[in-house]
């Protein structure tokens, strides 16, 4: 095995992976691609951080020093305590994470790649959301429930230079499995990934219009005049308490029945929420009126 190999199976973020890991190999390239220097000096600091002494090397070292100092390389035996590439960079503080997103619509393995090099076990997923929410970090979710010490969760942080900067706290020994969003701008009438469950006091979609009890047919109206499609959903309360909601075609819904609220649901179309009136049938199994999330398939 060559020295390069060897620097290589240091600094890589998944060293026993079959492959090495994208920055990796991008930077196993680049110390390839350089002339070796003509004598050698040192990069590494004296006080255990690393970093570059002179703002600019010509060397392969000069290349290895500058993708450690953005987190490519993994201190011996743990994680790092921050790691950037192109699409988001991350430090870790003694109890939570400082996440800067630059790049929204990269690939997911592109976050993960940061996730995993500073000790945490996440997959990400990359969703369309709607025009203020790109770049927004969705999440976290824990499909399977969290049980551990401690607890889990994500806040916003202004102000932001970048797309979006966020503070991440969740338990860095936690085993189970967390999943984050990443939003994306959707497409022309592609359906927005919805972060958190409807307000049933009431959410509002149209600018300037509200929706919250008024009837069907008059919020209806207002929406075909802004020329939206309509799509509609039954919110059903439960006497131990919470509620749920519950898409339906528009033969389900009768015109004097009360909107709730509205949400957008793409470019074109918004959702409205109704309370059922007279004549609607008895709540569903709220386990067998669950739409899927964005977090139910990871296979992409």
């Amino acid at each position: 095995m060559s020295d390069i190999d060897n620097l290589m199976r240091a600094i890589d973020p998944t060293p026993h992976a079959p492959e090495q890991g994208p920055g990796a190999r991008e930077l196993r390239a680049a110390i390839m691609a350089t002339p070796a220097p003509g004598r050698r000096r040192s990069w590494l600091p004296q006080r255990g951080t690393f970093g570059l002494r002179r703002p600019v090397l010509a060397s392969a070292v000069t290349a290895a020093a500058v993708a450690v100092a953005i987190g490519v390389g993994l201190p011996a035996g743990g994680p790092a305590t921050e790691f950037a590439n192109a699409a988001v960079s991350i430090k870790r503080a003694e109890d939570s994470f400082s996440v800067t997103i630059t790049d929204p619509a990269a690939d997911r393995r592109r976050f993960e790649e940061a996730f995993r090099a500073v000790g945490l076990n996440v997959t990400v997923k990359v969703v369309p959301v709607a025009p203020d929410e790109v770049g927004r970090l969705l999440g976290p979710v824990v499909p399977e429930g969290f049980k551990w010490h401690g607890s889990i969760g994500v806040q916003d942080v202004t102000p932001c230079a970048s797309v979006f900067c966020g503070k991440v706290w969740m338990p860095s020994d936690f085993p189970g499995r967390v999943v984050f969003g990443v939003g994306r701008p959707a497409k022309p009438g592609e359906p927005y990934a919805e972060d958190a469950a409807f307000d049933p006091e009431g959410e509002e979609a149209m600018d300037g219009y509200t929706a919250h009890g008024k009837t069907v047919a008059a919020v209806r109206a207002e929406a075909r005049r802004r020329g939206l499609k309509i799509g509609y959903r039954l919110v059903w309360s439960y006497p131990g308490g919470g509620f749920s909601d519950q898409p339906v075609p528009a033969d389900r819904i009768k015109d004097g029945w009360i909107v709730s609220g509205s949400r957008d649901h793409s470019s074109d179309t918004v959702d409205l929420y109704v309370l059922p009136g007279p004549g609607a049938s008895p709540a569903p199994d709220p386990l067998k009126v669950r739409t899927p999330q964005w977090y139910d398939d990871l296979t992409d």
